[in-house]
């Protein structure tokens, strides 16, 4: 699945101009927008490769684009800000117990360790709530791809059905790997000053790509089944 993911956007009839215009909206990504963007393209590769259609899309339509990254800029926010949000309370209490511990005196020094002690699992409690998003953010995005709306990327119930899945867990480690691999190209072109820096953001736009071609293809074995709707009518008896 690899060397399939890293041949995805090479084998697509625009490569040159989709690698060009993606890596320069993500040069532009602090204006945020255009980092949107490039979520709306990497949904676009979620639902196809799901789908069973394996040619990259183009950069069109680009108001749908916006539309599409938006969704998808929504579920990764929410999935990052609550390791954070912990890491901040975490944060708060262990400052809180140095300043007690600094007081002097045995009630101090035993509050002050009391506090530190709950700031470390308040921090170790949000690393752990940090990976399991980092884990589980791929499903949520390919879910709301899948059907546009955005508040399947928060069925925690559909959603745990999908990530316990050993294809998932096989599936989320490839596209791992591939990101990881892209990240050590980028390093190792960031030692040429700005130049290596540039190219370095064109090599990430490839990566992100096919990782998310990876995703896109383990959804489609991983996929939420949808339950058959109920026939709105009731067929009439023959007559005897």
């Amino acid at each position: 699945m690899i060397s399939a993911s890293l041949t995805y956007l090479r084998d697509g009839d625009d490569a040159v101009v989709t690698v060009l215009i993606g890596g320069l909206l993500l040069l532009a990504s602090p204006l945020v927008v255009p980092s949107i963007l490039v979520l709306g393209y990497v949904s676009r590769v979620l639902r196809r490769t799901a789908d069973g259609d394996d040619a990259p899309p183009a950069f069109d339509g680009w108001s749908g684009l916006l539309t599409e990254g938006l969704k998808g800029f929504v579920v990764t926010l929410v999935y990052s800000l609550v390791p954070l949000a912990v890491f901040a309370v975490a944060a708060v209490f262990g400052v809180g117990a140095a300043v007690v511990g600094s007081g002097g005196g045995s009630g101090s020094l035993l509050g002050g360790l009391l506090g530190g002690a709950f700031a470390l699992v308040l921090a170790l409690a949000a690393l752990a709530v940090s990976l399991a998003g980092l884990y589980v953010t791929p499903a949520a995005l390919a879910a709301v791809a899948d059907s546009g709306r955005i508040g399947d990327g928060f069925a925690i119930g559909t959603l745990w059905t999908v990530v316990a899945k050993r294809a998932y867990a096989t599936g989320w480690l490839t596209a791992a790997a591939v990101v990881l691999a892209g990240a050590l190209a980028v390093g190792v072109l960031s030692v040429v000053p700005v130049l290596g820096t540039i190219a370095g953001v064109f090599v990430q736009f490839y990566a992100l790509v096919a990782a998310a071609a990876v995703v896109g293809w383990t959804w489609t074995d991983v996929r939420p089944v949808a339950p058959d709707p109920p026939d709105s009518e009731i067929a009439e008896r023959p007559a005897v």
